[in-house]
């Protein structure tokens, strides 16, 4: 979790960001299955919600014919926790596109809970672009670099 280091210290770091700043949203329930033995959220499920979220940013249809025939490989997944999770609830979970290269892009996520907006963990992946009759990675197109790269209104990220 945050605020330790890797001996179970504390340390000076601020625990989370906050809910502003990212351009996609996903709503999730949790479930009693989401949860171990410890009866929180395990870590694996919280994966799975940052998965869900960053799904949702290339699954509306008008966005399909931009991926060319690609799908999506993690190449590089980084999960911080900041504070536990525990069911029943929802979550938000915040996405933002903020680097596009030749054929990857990185996605800063934050997995928020309750009314205060908690941040319980935060991400980065790193996302290739992998055609789906060769397997090899595959360029961003400009259209779709343009989309991944829009703020609300439509400039880009730099």
């Amino acid at each position: 979790m945050s605020g330790f280091d890797m001996h179970g210290l504390r340390s000076a770091k601020p625990a989370g960001m906050s809910p502003g700043g990212f351009r996609f949203w996903t709503e999730e329930k949790l479930r009693n299955a989401d949860t171990d033995q410890f009866r929180h959220v395990n870590n694996a499920a919280i994966a799975t919600l940052f998965e869900s979220a960053r799904m949702e940013i290339v699954a509306p249809e008008s966005i399909r014919p931009l991926m060319g025939g690609t799908n999506l490989a993690v190449v590089r997944l980084l999960i911080e926790f900041n504070a536990e999770l525990h069911f029943p609830g929802h979550v938000q979970v915040g996405s933002s596109v903020v680097e596009v290269g030749n054929t990857s892009f990185r996605v800063r996520q934050g997995l928020f809970a309750g009314a205060e907006k908690v941040c319980c963990a935060e991400a980065e992946a790193i996302c290739v672009l992998v055609h789906g009759e060769t397997g090899r990675p595959h360029p961003v197109g400009p259209d779709l670099r343009a989309y991944l790269l829009a703020k609300h209104g439509g400039e880009a990220y730099v």
